[in-house]
């Protein structure tokens, strides 16, 4: 089964609504009416973006503010596999250079994501370059809402 990574841009005074619309099945409406999704096209499976994140998590590079983990998890309820990333997920930026890692390292798996060892390679820098450079652009009253479904 396939799926998608979406990156939208909240404004932290924005937030509440969604969070307040989460569990009631009402999350979706308010993410698109207050978010405003990036640009940036990502090419790969929203699996890969997942297995990514869960390996990076491992390897102790949090990008889930944990000021917002309440708010996440509420939206989690109707809007799963949804993160909340901060500025303050910027202290991670040297931790999210595609050269410090092989596939293998934050890809688990890559044959069973359907990837070739090159295809794994380039799956997993554009993800990286993605996630470091959308970061890298959050200003403090922004918050990046990443969707898997």
């Amino acid at each position: 089964m396939s799926s998608i990574a979406s990156l939208y841009l909240v404004e932290t005074s924005d937030l509440p609504a969604i969070v307040s619309a989460a569990g009631a099945g009402r999350a979706r409406a308010p993410v698109h009416r207050f978010a405003r999704e990036l640009d940036e096209e990502y090419r790969w499976s929203g699996h890969v973006m997942l297995n990514v994140l869960e390996n990076l998590e491992a390897l102790s590079v949090l990008l889930e503010s944990p000021g917002l983990r309440a708010a996440s998890e509420a939206v989690n309820e109707d809007y799963d596999n949804t993160t909340l990333i901060a500025s303050d997920a910027k202290a991670f930026l040297d931790r999210l250079d595609p050269a410090r890692y092989e596939p293998g390292a934050l890809l688990a798996g890559p044959i069973e994501l359907g990837l070739d060892d090159e295809e794994a390679r380039y799956a997993m820098e554009e993800t990286l370059s993605l996630l470091r450079d959308t970061i890298a652009r959050l200003s403090d009253d922004e918050v990046l809402l990443l969707h898997i479904g």
